[in-house]
């Protein structure tokens, strides 16, 4: 079950994302774009700004694990070639 009180707070935020949005076309656009898309599917404005949200954080932190991972494969590389100078 989902915490009321991370709900509340998601909710709040996106509602002042949408107030801001008055000021900001880009903002303005992209909520419209996010609308749209929940009617497609039938969810709430809510819960598709939730699913883009988390495919975003998702996305970001495979990013950084696999940045990670190659500088961990290249100072690995460095450390076995300054071994065998």
């Amino acid at each position: 079950m989902v915490n009321t009180n991370i709900s509340s707070h998601f909710t709040g935020i996106i509602d002042d994302l949408i107030l801001t949005s008055n000021n900001d076309t880009k903002l303005a656009e992209t909520i419209r774009w996010i609308d749209m898309q929940s009617k497609k599917k039938g969810i709430s404005f809510y819960d598709m700004t939730y699913i883009i949200a988390d495919k975003q954080l998702s996305k970001k932190r495979a990013q950084q694990w696999l940045m990670s991972k190659k500088g961990y494969i290249n100072n690995n590389d460095k450390k076995f070639l300054n071994k065998n100078k």
